[in-house]
């Protein structure tokens, strides 16, 4: 049950993925209509032409986004940090003179 779910599921988000990235006019060229196309008349000149027909699939498309402003004031509370200071261990180095400078023995030589 659960594979035949996940096959369903892929086969919606590959359809959703390949309208998104597939060109619009594309996918319009298998529709089985033609748009209409603009009569180009002279400056001033009036066209009498059929009544234009345009797909409404060409125009769907994402929202452009709105600018939407507005003041917002944030109660404001003074905030006092402490920190404690915590005891660091000194350290200290002694050079060790007395040592052989000699290593102990590799076994790899």
């Amino acid at each position: 049950m659960y594979k035949h779910f996940q096959k369903i599921l892929a086969v919606i988000l590959l359809g959703v993925f390949t309208l998104n990235t597939v060109p619009r006019e594309f996918i319009h060229l298998f529709a089985g209509h033609h748009d209409t196309q603009d009569a180009h008349t002279p400056v001033g000149g009036t066209a009498i032409s059929e009544q234009h027909r345009h797909c409404d699939f060409l125009q769907i498309g994402v929202e452009p986004f709105d600018q939407y402003t507005t003041d917002f004031i944030s109660p404001v509370r003074p905030v006092i940090w402490v920190f404690q200071l915590r005891p660091l261990p000194e350290t200290s180095y002694i050079t060790h003179r007395d040592l052989s400078p000699r290593a102990p023995p590799s076994v790899f030589a």
